[in-house]
């Protein structure tokens, strides 16, 4: 059974006078199938909704209000246009704009599900929610969301798109794509929630059961985040002014994890992790960047409490970094090849520290190295090729310099230079060498 509701400007509204003309509202609905339902409730100013449904167990609901000020309005305050095209598909698009002044809110969905043929009880099986189901609510002036979901025949997984703006000048664009075998849960779903202003969420999914949460709440934030194949997990949250988000997860097998929280103001966070990764970003200082590159079962936390700091992680096979940089200036380079793992602490200011840990892909090459610069003006470099290397370095004085290199087998370097102005240089090849260096 087919329902509709709607209001609509009324036939004396058409041919009222000027002032009464911007109460002018329009509704198109198309249905076609069984069980579809559409209910379209407009209030205010100029709203327009309109809503194409073919197949069946569609529902659709709009509601569109709107408190006219004294600016008079040129443009359409609300528009909603809503296309389902399948089986078991939902949405609902609630808008709302208090002084319109010639911005409006603008909502687009567009889902396209379908079911397997070949299983007879497939409408019964699909439950809401595991069908595409979108919801946008927009709250403010000129906001702008967008939801695209698609699935195709034999490949339903279940598509769950939610996004919530208040405040003015938000962006977001949410697109899923399954594109799987036939497997009716667990479902993909994106959360997204922006407050404040002039934030901007880009999402993109394919494949199943990928769950993205984005949370804006400050102003001028950007991010772009996209996951592909199976099973990844991502949390961006932005706060403050002017944060820079990039996430891809992609690779065969998926099952990638990443959180980045970005609590400051410019900072730039870069994530992108192929099979079995995990990666934590904390980002609560200003004008921070940090760029993490992972490819198969990583583990890699950053975290950035001063300001102006950069950290580049590039993790290869069965690694594990953790970055601290609480203070202001630092640069921190890590390249790790085969399970290394390395600990960088820079809380002093100015300091560049350079690991470089390649192993053996033969063996389990266990190397090590950790670098603590509490100084200022401190420069490291340590490399290490082989297996089950140690290199410990303290940098808690000025303008040192230090460079360790060792390969071979189970090789010792202890670096501590407390003093200013120090210099030092250890290079072990072999097995079973230590160098201890008091500065």
């Amino acid at each position: 059974m087919k329902k509709i509701f709607l209001a609509s400007a009324s036939a004396a509204a058409l041919f009222a006078a000027p002032a009464l003309a911007q109460q002018t509202q329009e509704s198109d609905i198309w249905q076609n199938g069984e069980d579809n339902s559409a209910t379209v409730t407009q209030t205010g100013v100029e709203g327009l909704s309109d809503i194409d449904q073919d197949g069946d167990d569609n529902v659709a609901e709009v509601t569109q209000s709107e408190t006219s000020g004294s600016t008079p309005f040129n443009t359409a305050a609300n528009v909603s246009n809503i296309d389902q095209d399948g089986d078991n598909s939902r949405a609902r698009v609630e808008q709302t704009n208090d002084n319109p002044g010639g911005a409006s809110n603008i909502a687009t969905i567009k889902q396209n599900s379908a079911y397997d043929p070949s299983n007879p009880n497939a409408d019964a099986t699909v439950e809401s929610g595991f069908a595409n189901n979108a919801r946008v609510i927009q709250n403010g002036s000129d906001n702008q969301s967008t939801i695209t979901q698609d699935d195709v025949p034999l490949g339903i997984t279940g598509a769950a798109a939610y996004n919530s703006q208040e405040g003015s000048g938000h962006r977001s664009t949410i697109t899923q794509d399954s594109r799987s075998i036939p497997e009716y849960s667990p479902e993909s779903r994106v959360d997204v929630f922006q407050s404040g202003t002039d934030n901007t969420s880009t999402a993109l999914q394919s494949r199943h059961n990928n769950q993205l949460i984005v949370d804006q709440s400050g102003s001028g934030n950007e991010s772009f985040a996209t996951q592909e194949r199976f099973n990844n997990i991502a949390t961006i949250t932005q706060i403050n002014v002017g944060n820079d988000s990039y996430l891809s997860q992609d690779g065969v097998n998926g099952g990638n994890e990443a959180e980045v929280a970005q609590l400051g103001d410019d900072n730039g966070s870069r994530v992108r992790q192929l099979t079995g990764n995990e990666a934590g970003v904390s980002q609560s200082g200003d004008r921070n960047a940090s760029d993490v590159l992972q490819s198969s079962i990583n583990l890699a936390s950053v975290d950035q409490s001063g300001n102006d700091n950069k950290s580049v992680l590039d993790q290869y096979n069965l690694n594990e970094a953790t970055i601290d940089q609480s203070g202001n200036n630092n640069v921190s380079f890590v390249e790790q090849a085969w399970d290394a793992s390395v600990s960088v602490n820079q809380s002093g200011n100015n300091n560049v520290s350079d690991i470089d840990q390649i192993g053996d892909a033969n063996a389990v090459s266990g190397n090590f190295a950790s670098v603590d610069q509490s100084g200022e003006y401190n420069d490291s470099f340590i490399q290490q090729d082989g297996d089950t290397h140690v290199a410990l370095l303290d940098q808690s004085g000025s303008y040192n310099e230090s460079s360790i290199i060792q390969s071979g087998i189970s090789n010792t370097a202890n670096v501590t230079q407390a003093g200013d102005y120090s210099t030092s240089f250890v290079t072990q090849a072999g097995t079973g060498n230590t160098a201890t260096v008091n500065q």
